[in-house]
């Protein structure tokens, strides 16, 4: 894989606007509150007297430059970098999926499933994340993959069982990054989010791009209806554009 070019990178961002999936507060109903009379917002100058607490990570981390630090220490000579366009996915929860949030609950055959149903959404989810946990286990498996088949564990590409916050994904082809590879991904906001920098590469897709990653995140509601489907309700991280990988085998 090509080193990464700075250059061409920014040219492009700059000439192109990416607009993020939405969250389920809009901007717009932001501006439509009211704002309070009493408390922290009560006046301008109420507010400007706060003084914000330091940045610290979160519990039980060290703060990220500490990490890199210790990490960098281990390399007699600067180690090779390569730099990856970061995603994560998840496992959805189908009870978190609800008429009052506004998700589709249209009865959908699930292909592959032997006719069963489920709400369109949910299987929309399961489709693009790879797995969804149902609210009630079929024949004792709790787990719909998005061949509709049923399984007992959320699989990688071995067999083997996917770990939140520790497994990675990449695309089938990948020359860097084989199944079983350890890897540093070195990105202060993913560091505080997933309380790792330390992965493992333990499932392969073809539907992911060659200088991409995803990480796992676990089990977790859908953040909402469209394309909030996609998204982790208890991750604020959805891309990164930039990621800093090492390789842990020397």
């Amino acid at each position: 894989m090509k080193r990464f070019d700075f250059r061409a990178a920014l040219l492009a961002l700059a000439a192109t606007v990416t607009q993020l999936p939405a969250s389920v507060v809009t901007w717009q109903e932001l501006l439509n509150k009211t704002q309070p009379v009493e408390g922290l917002l009560e006046s301008p100058e109420t507010f400007a007297d706060i003084v914000p607490p330091q940045a610290i990570p979160a519990e039980g981390l060290r703060f990220f430059t500490d990490m890199m630090r210790d990490l960098y220490a281990n390399f007699n000579e600067p180690p090779s970098s390569h730099y990856f366009f970061c995603t994560i996915y998840y496992t959805p929860l189908e009870t978190g999926f609800c008429a009052e949030r506004g998700f589709d609950l249209t009865p959908m055959v699930m292909k592959g499933s032997g006719g069963r149903k489920f709400a369109a959404d949910f299987v929309r989810s399961v489709i693009m994340e790879g797995f969804g946990r149902l609210a009630e286990p079929v024949g004792g498996k709790p787990y719909l993959a998005y061949n509709g088949r049923l399984h007992g564990r959320i699989l990688g590409n071995r067999n083997n069982e996917l770990v939140p916050r520790h497994s990675i994904a990449v695309n089938t082809k990948n020359p860097l990054m084989p199944s079983g590879r350890k890897v540093w991904v070195l990105d202060p906001e993913l560091y505080n989010q997933f309380g790792a920098a330390l992965y493992e590469v333990a499932d392969t897709g073809g539907g992911l791009f060659r200088n991409q990653i995803d990480l796992y995140w676990g089990e977790d509601n859908p953040r909402g209806p469209g394309s909030g489907i996609a998204r982790a309700a208890s991750c604020d991280v959805a891309v990164k554009w930039i990621v800093p990988v090492l390789s842990a085998e020397r």
